[in-house]
C-alpha cells in the first residue's frame, strides 16, 4: 500500500481546490448531521426555552465575524469551522421541519436541494472558467448583503405580505448566486494556507442559496 509520502514523492499531492471541496464536502455532510442532531434530541429543549436558539445564532454570527482571527490557527480552524457547519444544521432544522409538515412538504425539500446543487454547480462553474473580471460585483454584492441583513432583522419585528416575501426571497437566491461566481473566481488567487477561508465562502453562499430557495419555493406554493 501507498502511505500518503509516497503520493507525495510521486507528485501527486492534493492540489489547493480540491483541498477546499473536501472542507467544503465535510462541512456539508456536518451540517446535515446537525439537522438530525437537532430533530433526535434538541426539539424539546428550543421549544421549552426558545431562547437557546438565539445563544445558538449569536455564537455562529461570532465564529463568522472573528473567522479573520482564527482562520490560520491549527487545529483552532478545524474546529471551528466544524462547529459553525453543525450550529447552521441545528439552526436551520427548525425550517426544515416546518416545511417537512406541508402536503408535499418533503417533495419540496427534495426539490430545493436540487435547485440548490444545480444551481450552485451551474454558477459555479461559470465563476471558475470566466474570463470576466467579477471583482466589479464585490461593491454590488456587499452592499445587498448588508441590505438583505437590515430587512430581515426589521422583517423579525414587522412581518411582511407573501408578495414581499416571494421578491425578497428572489432576491437572496440571485444575490448568493452572484456570491457563488464571484467566490469561486476569487478562490483562484487565494495562496495556498487559505483554505479554510475559501470552504467557508463557498460554504456560506451554498447554505444561503439553499435557504432562499426553500423560502421561494414555499412563498410560491401559498399562492396556489
Amino acid at each position: 500500500m501507498h502511505d500518503i509520502s509516497s503520493f507525495s514523492k510521486s507528485g501527486l499531492k492534493p492540489t489547493f481546490m480540491g483541498k477546499v471541496m473536501t472542507l467544503f464536502a465535510l462541512a456539508i455532510a456536518t451540517t446535515t448531521a446537525g439537522v438530525f442532531v437537532s430533530f433526535a434530541y434538541l426539539f424539546e429543549f428550543f421549544l421549552a426555552t426558545p431562547a437557546l436558539m438565539w445563544v445558538v445564532y449569536i455564537v455562529e454570527i461570532a465564529i463568522i465575524f472573528t473567522s479573520g482571527m482564527w482562520s490560520q490557527k491549527r487545529p483552532l480552524n478545524y474546529l471551528l469551522f466544524a462547529t459553525f457547519a453543525l450550529l447552521s444544521g441545528i439552526t436551520i432544522a427548525p425550517l426544515i421541519g416546518i416545511v417537512a409538515q406541508m402536503p408535499n412538504g418533503v417533495a419540496m425539500i427534495g426539490k430545493a436541494l436540487a435547485s440548490t446543487a444545480a444551481m450552485f454547480i451551474a454558477t459555479g462553474i461559470f465563476g471558475w472558467t470566466t474570463k470576466m473580471d467579477l471583482s466589479g460585483l464585490r461593491g454590488f454584492l456587499m452592499t445587498a448583503l448588508i441590505g438583505i441583513i437590515i430587512v430581515s432583522i426589521i422583517g423579525i419585528f414587522l412581518p411582511w405580505s407573501n408578495n414581499f416575501e416571494m421578491f425578497f426571497s428572489g432576491f437572496g437566491v440571485i444575490l448568493f448566486s452572484g456570491f457563488i461566481m464571484y467566490d469561486f473566481q476569487r478562490i483562484k488567487h487565494y495562496p495556498e494556507n487559505r483554505t479554510i477561508e475559501a470552504a467557508l465562502a463557498l460554504y456560506l453562499d451554498i447554505f444561503n442559496l439553499f435557504i432562499y430557495i426553500l423560502r421561494l419555493m414555499l412563498s410560491l406554493s401559498s399562492r396556489d
